[in-house]
């Protein structure tokens, strides 16, 4: 029997491209871009402030990735989140100023507080249905940030932390160049990377996706509901408490504002929401234009002599995503290349 043939004039059916050939692709993509990235400091036409603002932009990627993987692939609204960005920030700093711990030792403090909190709010919400997690992380960090003014002498009250500077030192994470928090933040962005791409292939990261679509299916199908959305709820806030520390370092102050505002916690929300939701490029991406357009941005009021021009732009990029592209950048670009095949 002789093999079927096109019509005459029909169009010959599209090639799908192997799924291996993108990820290669992406892969490739990435690894330039540590190259580059990695690079910065010994170009000679790269200066300290654009340095700086890369090291911003690795440490919101690594705190959007954080934030993605309770939201994005849990599907748990933490509009609070920072909650854990500053007990990670504190916890390093009061250790550092009143007893000389090094964030090394520190880090782990805020994680540990951070690890209890996520599991207080998660014992009394995550049983319920709505709106009441998201709620309690509210009420957490505003709890939080009354207690970080109330108490001045450890806190350093409205006027914030700030750490001891000791000089160029390893042990205690402290530079008077941002180079060494370039490549820390690099290490941060690739560690999280992984962790959100073997979360995705993982049994765990499938139940986890599968209470976000549907808690009743996946209840039905066996999954238990409540310790997955815990065990994720306390990952993602230990990852958060541990960029926290870098945040600390980077910046070498904290205040109240700045580590338990709403404003904040919005700020580690756009990564994620900007690149796409519940995937593993999505936050890096979303993360470099986040800072892309703050940096541009906060140029052009500085020149034009207006201020909370950055606000108005992060509105209206979050109503160009939502109106355009409700999966992010990479969803759109998905979607792009999936009519292609």
């Amino acid at each position: 029997m002789s093999a079927p043939t096109l019509a005459s004039g029909a169009a010959p059916p599209p090639v799908s491209r192997p799924r291996y050939a993108t990820d290669y692709r992406a892969l490739i993509l990435g690894i330039v871009a540590i190259i580059v990235v990695a690079a910065l400091p010994a170009l000679p036409f790269v200066n300290n402030y654009l340095i700086a603002v890369t090291v911003r932009a690795l440490i919101f990627i690594a705190l959007g990735q954080a934030w993605n993987i309770v939201a994005g692939i849990g599907g748990l609204l933490s509009l609070g989140h920072g909650v854990f960005l500053g007990l990670g920030c504190y916890a390093t700093g009061i250790l550092f100023n009143e007893y000389g711990l090094p964030p090394w030792l520190g880090v782990w403090v805020g994680a540990l507080l951070s690890l209890l909190v996520a599991l207080m709010m998660g014992t009394m919400t995550l049983r319920m249905r709505g709106v009441f997690f998201a709620l309690a992380t509210i009420a957490v960090s505003l709890a939080l940030d009354q207690l970080a003014r109330h108490y001045v002498d450890l806190t350093g009250g409205d006027n914030g932390l700030a750490l001891r500077f000791l000089g160029n030192s390893l042990w205690f994470m402290q530079s008077r160049t941002p180079a060494p928090f370039l490549y820390a933040g690099l290490v941060f962005v690739i560690v999280y990377f992984w962790i959100t791409k073997w979360l995705l292939a993982s049994r765990f990261g499938l139940e986890m996706r599968a209470v976000r679509d549907d808690e009743v299916a996946a209840a039905a199908a066996g999954v238990p509901v409540f310790r997955t959305k815990l065990l994720g709820l306390l990952l993602s806030a230990v990852m958060t408490s541990v960029a926290g520390t870098l945040y600390m370092q980077s910046y070498q102050a904290i205040d109240p504002e700045t580590a338990f505002g709403l404003s904040q916690a919005i700020q580690l929300q756009l990564p994620a929401l900007i690149g796409g939701l519940g995937t593993a490029w999505g936050p890096v991406v979303g993360g470099a234009v986040m800072i892309f357009l703050s940096e541009t941005t906060n140029f052009g009021s500085t020149k034009l002599g207006i201020a909370g021009v950055d606000i108005l732009v992060y509105g209206l990029l979050l109503l160009a995503v939502v109106m355009y592209a409700p999966k992010g950048i990479m969803g759109l670009f998905a979607d792009r290349l999936r009519g292609r095949r």
